[in-house]
């Protein structure tokens, strides 16, 4: 009887470990193509948007959330990732945000437009960007509303999506163009809601252009519109397939 109960206790055994799901152990350096030899590197990778995950292999708060983070950079495809491991680099951060480890910085450019410090943060952030769904409430802080602030900007070049809400062809444009500014300099893109434009009939000359119609997406550079624009769903979807990952430039 007792070697009966033994036989069907293994049995049970073998039958609930063959049928658990296998769970991904992730390590360091499998993830070689995305990692940073410095922080000179890393604060400027790109002049577009990036995400930067700083870490320690003997953190212990950052091996609390190591399996995640990197389950997470498996995964991510919205923004270029990469990794650095604070304690190998030859030299230090010249950023006021890094204080420590583990830490992910979002960049636009040389900037940091987002920080998330400490284990609990890094899984705030792995929350919101495995969860997040762009609209145009994700541009807020690049949303123009007047027709002198698109003149009073100050970026060699720089882009103003002019569109409006129930504007069909902005509508079947919406998903590719919000996902290609996503990955751009938060000063290099712009957006202007028709509906939302304060004293919308005193157009400036120089931006009559923005009464041609929706969608419209115009190139600026320090204020002065260049004469070059792009009008409707298939000017703009081929302007942003052919600049794909690259910077932002005249053409």
């Amino acid at each position: 009887m007792k070697k009966l109960i033994l036989v069907l206790t293994l049995l049970l055994i073998f039958t609930l470990s063959a049928c658990a799901p296998e769970e991904n152990i992730y390590e360091y350096t499998e993830f070689s193509d995305i990692a940073v030899d410095s922080h000179s590197e890393a604060e400027s990778k790109s002049n577009n948007k990036y995400i930067v995950y700083y870490y320690q292999e003997v953190c212990s708060h950052c091996q609390d959330v190591k399996q995640d983070i990197l389950g997470f950079a498996k995964s991510f495809e919205a923004l270029d990732f990469y990794l650095l491991d604070a304690a190998r680099v030859p030299d230090g951060s010249s950023l006021e945000e890094f204080i420590g480890t583990p830490t992910v910085l979002v960049f636009s450019g040389t900037e940091v437009i987002e920080s998330y410090i400490g284990g609990p943060k890094v899984k705030e952030f792995i929350k919101k960007y495995e969860e997040i769904e762009l609209d145009y409430n994700n541009f807020d802080s690049q949303h123009l509303t007047t027709y002198q602030e698109i003149l009073d900007i100050n970026n060699d070049t720089y882009l103003v999506y002019y569109y409006l809400n129930n504007c069909p062809n902005c509508l079947e444009i919406k998903d590719q163009f919000l996902s290609w500014a996503f990955t751009k300099n938060v000063n290099q893109v712009f957006f202007m809601n028709g509906s939302n434009v304060i004293d919308p009939d005193n157009l400036p000359t120089e931006l009559q252009i923005l009464g041609s119609g929706t969608p419209l997406l115009i190139v600026m550079s320090n204020g002065v519109f260049t004469d070059e624009y792009y009008s409707g769903k298939d000017d703009i979807l081929s302007y942003i397939e052919l600049n794909g990952i690259g910077d932002i430039t005249q053409d």
